[in-house]
């Protein structure tokens, strides 16, 4: 099982704390996205990876995605594997003035 924390503003927007994904085959963090974007559509009609992946494929600047603590942008980017029992967690981008 994989978890999916969100945090900040996307736990607001999303009105959800974390989801679980069932058990899965190691795949990089941007399927595992997708995945959890597909549960959480399920449950609130609401779409997220758009806030952390822009129209190139690559990570948004301004969000952070950890896996197990580390950020993926220290490893391999979206391509970043993630196993069962990994913890993934969500920040997007952060406002103010």
């Amino acid at each position: 099982m994989i978890t999916i924390n969100f945090f900040a503003t996307l736990r607001l927007f999303l009105k959800l704390r974390e989801i679980r994904i069932d058990s899965v085959q190691e795949a990089p963090i941007r399927e595992i996205l997708h995945k959890a974007e597909e549960i959480v559509f399920e449950k609130t009609a609401k779409k997220f990876v758009r806030k952390f992946v822009d129209e190139n494929g690559q990570p948004k600047q301004a969000t952070m995605i950890l896996i197990n603590g580390k950020n993926i942008l220290d490893a391999d980017g979206l391509d970043t594997p993630v196993k069962d029992g990994d913890t993934v967690a969500l920040f997007p981008q952060a406002g103010g003035g």
